[in-house]
């Protein structure tokens, strides 16, 4: 009877055990799931963010053009024709470069696939990616130096009152700094740090796996 006893102890033991185990996995797998929807999503988001900076790009170019060709008819100053051109020149060589630069980093986050990638090689990529980020941040700012110097000269703020000149500069800084922290701050570097969060997950998770993985091999 002890014996019968022990038996029925150990099956209903064991029998927990296993649901426990069961209920464990579920939750792991669950897990895995929300982190990798979480890290997809936030991928997405700034691939969309990029698609739409190249869309703009291609737009600015065909308005620059649109412009190169019907200004120096509308305008009868040479000071100012010339002005206009150096301008259009200056916004078409730039935006090119910038629709080059974006086409690639658009291709690298939407060729980033977490649901066929180890994660291991999704990090490696969005860590590249971030550092790419950094990159287009100093270009951009040295752009929006370059514009600015390209400003003053060509409209001849230096004839205006120092103020007058201090007042202008320091509106086309405060709006450049503004525009730069607004796109990279909010709708790249946030989702960034968004994926870097649910891949160290990830690796936890995966961590956590693999001995179960190995105590049943």
């Amino acid at each position: 009877m002890e014996l019968d006893d022990l038996k029925k102890s150990w099956n209903a033991l064991d029998e927990r055990l296993q649901k426990d185990k069961l209920i464990d996995e579920d939750e792991l797998t669950s897990l895995i799931s929300k982190y990798k929807s979480g890290t997809s999503n936030s991928i997405r988001k700034i691939t969309g963010w990029q698609r739409f900076s190249i869309a703009v790009g291609i737009i600015a170019i065909a308005i620059v053009v649109l412009l190169w060709c019907i200004l120096p008819s509308v305008l009868s100053d040479n000071d100012t024709k010339k002005q206009s051109t150096i301008l259009c020149l200056f916004f078409g060589l730039t935006l090119i470069a910038g629709i080059g630069w974006d086409f690639k980093t658009y291709l690298w986050s939407k060729n980033t696939k977490i649901d066929e990638m180890p994660i291991l090689v999704v990090a490696e990529r969005m860590n590249k990616f971030s550092r790419w980020m950094k990159y287009e941040v100093v270009a951009i700012s040295v752009w929006a130096v370059s514009f600015t110097a390209l400003y003053y000269w060509t409209m001849g703020l230096y004839n205006h009152s120092y103020m007058f000149q201090i007042i202008t500069i320091s509106l086309l800084v405060i709006m450049d700094v503004i525009i730069i922290y607004f796109v990279y701050k909010k709708l790249i570097y946030n989702h960034l740090d968004a994926i870097k969060r649910n891949i160290d997950e990830l690796k936890g998770l995966n961590n956590a796996e693999t001995p179960n993985n190995t105590e049943e091999t």
